[in-house]
């Protein structure tokens, strides 16, 4: 039965044993420094000819009584607290090697900067953003520009035959003439518009890459930062472990906080932070083979076949020699543009402007490539990687460890 007015339990046994026995718990309005007492302790045993009613409701009662008083030692009982004075003392230990508490987690002061860096960076990824649109739409209208220039030279294709065969009377015949002048008249324009967009692209793809550039640098600086700050953690926690063991202890006791800590638990969350960033970033160096007259030579993969190819910043295509060309499956179209193209021992030779839907140099992929193929009378050319691919990325060639670095952040 419960009393409300007082917030206790009384418990009667039962009338067999005797004498009426209450057994009170009062909690006192919930407080943990609630007695407890008995306030008749003559129980008697229950003869052996009390009913079997009777004896089981006695021993119900007594295991209420004991499941009682064992949970309020276990709820109720006042929890030791450290005073002010020795949290204050606690908490000044930490902060001697850089650590503070916030809550019931532990942060490490030399972190501010490291996170507002990180903080920093969605601003920056969207000027990469903008950089990076400005050059795709670029490229798409120096693309059409290119198949409008092919259309009309295989108009004007198709019109010279019908030209050649003859047999058409003055009016047909001048109206294909007039159609071809138009015709050659707008190439000279577009080509005319297509060398101000190709340099216009140029100048942008060297604002992204460069944008590109900074950015994994600042990412990098941010790694180097967090891991100089794991270091001196380290040494600070190892140099201080008794203290800081027994401030941990104290700590946990009045806040809840972790009672023990290790630096890569501390910087868990913005490790986690940072490496989804550098997860953006591909950074690739490349081994060179050097030939005894010092060219650079490295696989290449054009479409779905590998080829050897020289390593020329120079060069501002990719060139193919016609018999490589021919073994990769590069088919030079009747109405390719004609390119003239200087060697590096000053020749001049032939070719044929053609753009090649993919070339992969290890994980760094460009998509329709410029590129040239020479005419069959260069028998001794060797295929260059230019900067039509080149350009594409943020590279250095660093011939004293004959490697070439390639760099570029994951388009979002």
């Amino acid at each position: 039965k419960r009393r409300s007015n007082a917030n206790c339990y009384l418990v009667k046994l039962p009338a067999v044993v005797g004498q009426t026995s209450p057994i009170r718990r009062c909690d006192t309005m919930g407080h943990s420094s609630a007695p407890i007492f008995v306030e008749n302790r003559s129980i008697m045993h229950p003869p052996f000819s009390t009913s079997r009613r009777g004896l089981r409701t006695y021993l119900l009662a007594i295991g209420w009584l004991l499941y009682s008083t064992s949970a309020l030692r276990a709820d109720d009982a006042p929890s030791i607290k450290y005073s002010d004075d020795v949290v204050s003392k606690a908490e000044k230990i930490l902060g001697d090697v850089g650590l503070r508490r916030n809550g019931k987690t532990f942060s490490v002061a030399k972190t501010t900067d490291i996170s507002r860096a990180l903080s920093a960076l969605p601003r920056s990824r969207r000027t990469l953003k903008l950089n990076r649109d400005a050059t795709k739409q670029t490229l798409a209208t120096l693309s059409q520009m290119r198949k409008q220039s092919e259309m009309l030279n295989g108009q004007n294709i198709d019109i010279n035959l019908e030209l050649a065969q003859g047999g058409m009377d003055v009016t047909t015949h001048n109206r294909l003439v007039a159609m071809n002048n138009a015709n050659v008249a707008t190439i000279r324009q577009l080509a005319t518009s297509q060398d101000r967009m190709a340099e216009k692209l140029a100048t942008e793809r060297k604002v992204l890459n460069d944008a590109e550039a900074a950015y994994a640098e600042t990412v990098l600086a941010i790694r180097r930062d967090l891991n100089q700050v794991k270091s001196q953690l380290d040494l600070s926690l190892e140099e201080n472990k008794d203290g800081i063991a027994i401030a941990l202890k104290v700590l946990n006791t009045n806040f809840g906080t972790p009672p023990t800590m290790t630096t890569d638990s501390i910087l868990a969350t913005l490790d986690k932070r940072l490496k989804q960033v550098e997860q953006e970033i591909f950074n690739e160096h490349i081994t060179l083979d050097v030939s005894p007259e010092g060219s650079l030579y490295l696989n290449v993969v054009i479409g779905d076949q590998t080829t050897r190819m020289v390593l020329d910043s120079g060069a501002s295509l990719v060139c193919l020699p016609s018999e490589i060309a021919t073994k990769l499956g590069i088919v030079v179209p009747p109405d390719a543009k004609p390119l003239r193209l200087v060697l590096a021992d000053g020749r001049e030779i032939p070719a044929s402007a053609v753009t090649l839907p993919k070339i992969r140099v290890g994980q760094f992929e460009a998509e329709n490539v410029e590129a040239a193929v020479l005419d069959a009378v260069a028998t001794n050319a060797e295929p260059l990687l230019g900067m039509s691919f080149l350009g594409n990325f943020k590279f250095e060639i660093d011939t004293a460890d004959k490697s070439l670095r390639l760099l570029r952040v994951a388009d979002q």
